[in-house]
């Protein structure tokens, strides 16, 4: 017997995404990931400043807006041929440093930790399932984590402020590194707060994950996907320090490698697109939306590196910096990101001790008449990427593939899957009016679908819902 179901939306927050499978005996047989709204953000920038691009690609997103502040600082240096200071590089890290903390904790408690703790009685935790494991105790005190873990989390945007000026859509992330200087003080107050913040990433979030995961060893057979891992180097290669992370690497069966951009491709064949080409490289291609294309699922697109599906994010980094061995799986990608979490906390207190107080890292910078450039970094989520060209000092040209795009793709012109939905494939599902597997491999690659897609459609009224009375 086939059953279709459609969870619509599958993200609790950050974005709008919708998945479609379909079950035979019991077993994921089919899947498609989809995302319904269209970003247009590329199409916003075209004859604009080319600074402009490090503060609009921040709207994309207000989970992860400093992610993409950062790929396009780097973009435009590497269009303005431009080395920043290792001091403007620390600075900027430190900001990106904040984000990464404050996605984790949020992620893991806010949108994981319901698929498996039944938070106390309250409307807005009302569960679609009842396969909650946990003691009473456990639950108990998991649950009270849950709600020190917003205090926490704002800990860290407020870090994010402190140098960045606010949070979400920092101010301070730019060509160069960072707009403003760090004091004495500033340095003292962010070792403070950090402090804070990994003292509960240790006593707290690291026992939790793997409270959750004692009760669920099922999922570290589930969810594993291709197993092809990627990213673009993060934390890499400072003048004086070496990497304190990961260099841009690769893991496919065919084992690791140094990443080659040049392999980068993206495929449109299944996605509400038209273009000359149905696959491009990233510089070649500005696509436009089509959605009465026929045979086709999602404005998400299919990236590719050498033809081939990737993962990326906190999981794929660990295991190509050696940092962890147990395997790919659901369960896997969800303690990645505790892991993680406690790592970063690691290289932001490295970076503090490096700085010089009152270093001014800015510079006047002139925009050519034409260019070219392109930002690469691995993100809370993952690989991110944004290309530009310049053509009469404003922007004609923009592309950004983000981390959710590689792992949320549609099929390809090759049949090949997107990651997500892959990792979908033979789920056994207990019970088809209760999904819960569904949601919880999904939910372990952080979906961020506002980053994959955004919502334009003109002529209709805004909505505002009012969640909280």
């Amino acid at each position: 017997m086939t059953k279709r179901i459609v969870v619509n939306p599958l993200t609790r927050i950050s974005g709008f995404m919708e998945v479609d499978v379909k079950v035979e005996n019991g077993q994921v047989v089919d899947a498609q990931t989809k995302g319904n709204m269209f970003r247009g953000f590329e199409q916003m920038l075209m004859g604009r400043s080319p600074f402009d691009a490090i503060y609009f690609t921040q709207r994309i997103c207000g989970i992860c807006s400093a992610a993409h502040s950062m790929a396009s600082s780097l973009a435009l240096e590497d269009a303005l041929d431009i080395e920043p200071l290792e001091q403007g590089r620390y600075l900027r890290d430190i900001i990106h440093c904040c984000e990464f903390l404050q996605n984790h904790i949020r992620h893991f408690y806010q949108y994981t930790l319901p698929d498996f703790v039944k938070i106390e009685q309250n409307p807005l935790f009302q569960a679609d399932h009842t396969d909650f494991r946990l003691p009473d105790a456990a639950t108990a005190r998991i649950s009270r984590h849950y709600f020190e873990s917003l205090t926490i989390s704002r800990r860290c945007h407020e870090m994010l402020a402190i140098l960045g000026g606010k949070a979400p859509h920092n101010h301070g992330v730019f060509v160069g590194g960072v707009t403003t200087k760090a004091t004495a003080e500033v340095v003292a107050g962010l070792s403070s707060i950090l402090a804070e913040v990994t003292a509960f990433l240790e006593e707290k979030m690291v026992p939790d994950v793997y409270e959750v995961a004692r009760y669920y060893p099922e999922y570290y057979r589930l969810g594993g996907g291709y197993g092809n891992l990627m990213s673009y180097g993060v934390f890499d290669r400072y003048r004086d320090l070496g990497t304190l992370y990961v260099d841009p690497l690769v893991w496919t069966h065919a084992g690791k490698e140094p990443f080659d951009e040049t392999k980068i491709t993206e495929n449109i064949d299944r996605a509400w697109y038209k273009g000359t080409k149905q696959t491009y490289v990233p510089d070649e291609e500005m696509t436009e939306p089509d959605r009465g294309k026929a045979s086709t699922y999602s404005f998400v697109k299919a990236p590719r590196y050498d033809g081939q599906p990737m993962e990326v994010g906190p999981l794929a980094r660990l295991i190509l910096s050696g940092e962890y061995t147990n395997g790919v799986s659901a369960m896997d990608r969800t303690i990645a990101r505790a892991i993680e979490a406690v790592k970063i906390a690691g290289i932001m207190k490295t970076l503090l001790g490096q700085l010089v107080p009152d270093t001014d890292v800015q510079a006047k910078y002139t925009i050519p008449e034409t260019a070219q450039g392109r930002g690469l970094t691995d993100t809370t989520r993952g690989g991110l990427g944004h290309w530009l060209k310049i053509k009469d000092r404003k922007l004609s040209f923009y592309q950004i593939i983000t981390p959710s795009t590689w792992d949320f793709s549609p099929a390809d012109d090759r049949g090949f899957r997107g990651t997500a939905e892959e990792a979908l494939m033979g789920t056994p599902v207990q019970n088809a009016d209760e999904p819960v597997e569904i949601g919880r491999i999904l939910r372990s690659f952080d979906p961020c679908m506002s980053c994959a897609t955004h919502v334009s459609v003109s002529g209709k009224p805004v909505k505002t819902i009012k969640v909280f009375g």
